[in-house]
């Protein structure tokens, strides 16, 4: 597991601090690499984190994740290549009020409740889990094997008929 990279949200965001890096896919949390859509656990993740205040004086954190995985296809089952390519903007908020009424007037928004430290890693983790697909599959992914096993198991009820009819 990955020791936590800590920034203090105040200077972060009100002096408009960037943070970029790449982490390894394995030394992130178990929640990441042992997700059941990795078909590899190897495979490197570039970050942009930086902050800042919006037009509304509201301090932002925004999050940019790049990277190439390998999923398992929901079709055939093998490994399909997947390009991580996710950008959040995360408004801060001093109370889970303020930031109800303010997701209530913005259905769009993304943000979180103020905390005087983040951890980036966790930031990313969160952000790679929100980014993979439900079901991810190749484009152009045959079905052969779902027709060869369709095929290959025969009408169940001719199998009834003939264990009936003692054949």
């Amino acid at each position: 597991m990955l020791d936590p990279i800590l920034i203090d949200t105040a200077t972060f965001t009100h002096e408009q601090q960037q943070r970029c890096g790449q982490l390894q896919l394995q030394a992130l949390d178990r929640r990441v690499w042992s997700h059941e859509l990795l078909a590899q656990r190897d495979g490197n993740i570039q970050y942009k984190i930086s902050g800042g205040i919006d037009r509304w004086q509201r301090p932002f954190i925004d999050i940019s994740i790049e990277g190439e995985l390998q999923l398992v296809c929901q079709r055939c089952l093998q490994a399909v290549s997947w390009a991580l390519n996710d950008q959040s903007h995360i408004v801060l908020f001093a109370s889970e009020q303020l930031l109800d009424e303010a997701m209530a007037a913005d259905g769009s928004l993304e943000g979180a409740v103020w905390s005087a430290e983040y951890d980036l890693a966790a930031l990313v983790e969160d952000q790679i889990l929100m980014a993979i697909p439900v079901a991810p599959r190749h484009e152009d992914c045959d079905h052969t094997l779902a027709i060869q096993t369709n095929q290959d198991s025969g009408n169940p009820f001719a199998r009834l008929a003939g264990l009936k009819s003692g054949h």
